[in-house]
């Protein structure tokens, strides 16, 4: 699929309206999804989302097909919705804030068998899921989970963006991957319930 995709990119980066017409078409609805959960506002998506595919075809032959391409067009959307935001203060959806029971901000090891919130974002059935919970958490969580996880920033990175130490990225995102950890076992006993 990946090889397909790349075949696809590279006709596309030289110039071929078609390709880069098939790229569109097949990838149009998810952009438009991913980019409306980010910004809370059909009208504004639907500009920011031809905002992507213009950046997309720009850029087109940087695509390495190391990830999919859908996964490369939502990293150019993701981008390009905290940059309008940036420039326009363009708010974001407002969901009610998580508090933990203890309050306590101490490292979580994952099992080696237990999915990060990366990879159950890597999962299709998994993206809207994480992305849903991903926006319930407070803001300063969310922010370092959308560079660190999402981005794919380094933790340097992160905390300058962020405009905090690295001690408190790295907290932070130990607490934020907590909260979604226990809200995935907690979805996913809902699930056992409802099935039974």
């Amino acid at each position: 699929m990946i090889a397909e995709e790349l075949l696809l990119a590279r006709k596309a980066s030289l110039g071929d309206h078609e390709a880069f017409e098939n790229i569109y078409r097949a990838y149009y609805k998810q952009i438009l999804w991913h980019v409306t959960r980010i910004v809370g506002n059909r009208l504004d998506a639907e500009d920011l989302t031809q905002e992507v595919f213009l950046k997309a075809y720009q850029f087109m032959g940087t695509y390495s097909g190391q990830a999919n391409l859908g996964r490369w067009l939502r990293r150019i959307a993701t981008n390009t919705c905290i940059d309008q935001m940036r420039k326009k203060s363009l708010p974001t959806v407002a969901w009610p804030t998580v508090q933990s029971k203890d309050g306590d901000e101490q490292m979580v090891d994952f099992p080696d068998d237990a999915l990060s919130p990366h990879e159950m974002a890597e999962s299709n059935e998994g993206e809207s899921a994480i992305l849903e919970e991903i926006n319930r958490l407070p803001e300063y969580y969310r922010k370092v989970v959308v560079l660190y996880d999402v981005m794919e920033k380094s933790g340097e990175e992160v905390a300058r963006e962020a405009s905090c130490p690295i001690g408190t990225v790295k907290s932070r995102l130990s607490r934020a991957h907590k909260i979604l950890r226990d809200a995935f076992e907690s979805r996913e006993i809902r699930a056992t319930r409802a099935g039974a």
